[in-house]
């Protein structure tokens, strides 16, 4: 422990010295870079000072000079400050150059850092110089480059005046210039060599200052984590491994001096303490877990022996009512369906019948019907919760199977002056399922929307095919009384009416939505309704068109 934490603090240490060290350097090295410009730029500046007055004092005096048989001086201006200026050149390692855009000498000619001042010169005719660090092609190293604009005076006219075009004394064409005109830019290099060298010795000193205040520090720093935090911390390692072999009798006197360390081991010291009374009573509180523990487990195996019981009488039970309600539904459906067949005959009967008799017949049948889909679908959810249930696949013509429903449900309809509707679209196509299954899950929708529809009503049955999940779709649409939304989600439930106030308007035993669930999940399609509260309900079915993937031995 010891090791790592040095190791740690020593890492972060001498990761925040290199950042402080490179950052100084860098401080350093850019603080004294414009130093060094800025003392350059100076004596750039004096230079220039002093040989614009060499120029002014040959400008000055240039009458007092000697002149040939034509009158023309021999000794111009120019030629004494170029003259001065290759003098100082040869005795010195600076350079002053005189230049201009155009020139008569090609020894005159500006290179590229001179171009582009006087450039800038012409452009802003209020700039007075130009310069900065820059590589120098003669030399093959960087320098300070300085360039201060010249002007045309009187003297320079007669030279360079007006007319232009015009030969002057040198045999050289007049430019046409005026008193003012940029006439070119003095030019002078300074070496930054012996400043540079300055900068890194510096640099240097500095570097190896602060290194060896920042290693005295970390030598100071290391000693005192070494003394207050990882000698401390090794006496409670040494604790802790102590603990670890029973030894609970820790004294933490001399660990720590009045700060955080001392309040750790204090408390450290008192948890040693509560670990020794626990550890001395484990023992007995093991053993009464454990008794604990027994008499759960025995209670748990008494409640799993009732549960089992009380499993198999449910068991029992359920066989009994399924096998109850299928005995009893076959029993009713038998009857029900002589009484129906002895009243279709007897309204087919061609005997004049009063009104009453007429009356009597039809709420014979029409509760016949009702009481017989009530039994259907009872037998059928009694042999689903049997598990009996099984497929008989055949080719089923949606044609023939709707005109199989319209027939005894358009009955019911009649009787409540509701408008019953049916269409099959042509492209829907033969498909392989159970017809007598697939008719009463048409069938129950059917009479489920005539039931909830009022006097007057709408039910529109429409098959249509549906390519992409291969198979048809029928949906059964009604304006009648609607569902509300939270209780969507329950009509599919078994032996439920949602509205509890319609038992007693409508009559139902609550399973034909069970049943169609049921019946279409045994075909592998889904049920699914859209309804809005006293406007109306679309239940719809997907049935697969079917591949031969089911049997009657299913």
């Amino acid at each position: 422990m010891k090791r790592g934490l040095r190791l740690k603090f020593a890492v972060l240490f001498v990761l925040v010295v290199t950042v402080a060290l490179g950052a100084a350097g860098v401080f350093s090295a850019v603080s004294q870079q414009r130093q060094a410009e800025k003392e350059m730029l100076e004596k750039a500046q004096v230079l220039a000072q002093e040989m614009d007055a060499v120029w002014a004092f040959f400008e000055t005096n240039q009458h007092q000079f000697k002149t040939d048989e034509q009158g023309n001086y021999e000794l111009y201006c120019v030629i004494a400050a170029k003259s001065v200026s290759k003098f100082f050149t040869s005795e010195t390692n600076y350079v002053i150059h005189y230049t201009n855009v155009t020139t008569r000498r090609a020894s005159d000619a500006p290179d590229a850092f001179e171009a582009e001042a006087l450039q800038a010169f012409l452009a802003d005719p209020t700039l007075e110089e130009y310069y900065g660090i820059a590589d120098y092609e003669k030399k093959g190293t960087q320098v300070f480059r300085y360039m201060q604009p010249l002007y045309m005076g009187e003297s320079c006219l007669e030279c360079h005046g007006e007319p232009a075009g015009e030969l002057d004394s040198f045999g050289y064409a007049k430019e046409g210039k005026h008193v003012g005109d940029i006439a070119g830019a003095v030019s002078i290099v300074m070496p930054i060599d012996l400043y540079l060298e300055d900068i890194e010795g510096n640099i240097a000193s500095n570097v190896f200052f602060y290194s060896c205040i920042l290693v005295v520090g970390f030598a100071v720093i290391l000693f005192g984590v070494s003394r207050l935090v990882t000698k401390p911390l090794g006496k409670l390692e040494d604790a802790t491994g102590r603990i670890e072999k029973g030894d609970f009798d820790i004294d933490v006197e001399g660990i720590g001096d009045r700060d955080e360390i001392q309040r750790l081991a204090r408390r450290f010291e008192s948890m040693a303490a509560q670990l020794k009374r626990s550890y001395e009573d484990l023992e007995g509180q093991v053993r009464e877990r454990t008794g604990e523990l027994a008499r759960a487990n025995a209670e748990l195996e008494r409640r799993r022996e009732q549960l089992e019981r009380a499993n198999a009488v449910l068991q029992e039970t359920n066989e009994f009512k399924s096998d109850f309600l299928a005995t009893m539904s076959h029993e009713l459906r038998t009857p029900l369906t002589s009484i129906l067949a002895f009243t279709e005959i007897w309204e087919n009967m061609d005997v004049e019948r009063d009104e009453r008799e007429r009356a009597a017949v039809h709420e014979v049948r029409e509760s016949g019907q009702l009481l017989l889909y009530m039994v259907d679908n009872i037998l059928e959810m009694a042999r689903s919760e049997a598990g009996k249930t099984a497929l008989s696949i055949e080719p089923v013509d949606m044609m023939d199977l709707i005109n199989a429903v319209e027939k005894p449900t358009g009955f019911l309809a009649q009787k409540r002056s509701i408008r019953l509707t049916a269409c099959v679209d042509a492209d829907v196509p033969i498909i392989m399922a159970d017809w007598e299954k697939l008719r009463r899950i048409v069938e129950n929708l059917v009479s489920n929307a005539i039931k909830y529809t009022r006097r007057g009503g709408d039910v529109q049955v429409r098959v249509r095919n549906d390519e992409v999940r291969g198979g048809i779709v029928v949906s059964v649409a009604d304006n009648g009384i609607g569902i509300s939304e939270e209780n969507l989600p329950f009509v599919f439930d078994r032996y439920t009416q949602i509205d509890k106030s319609s038992q007693k308007r409508y009559s139902g035993s609550g399973l034909g939505l069970a049943v169609v669930k049921e019946l279409v999940e045994l075909h592998g399609g889904e049920v699914w309704v859209e309804s809005e509260y006293k406007k109306g309900s679309t239940f719809s079915v997907f049935v697969p068109s079917g591949d031969n993937r089911w049997s009657e031995d299913e």
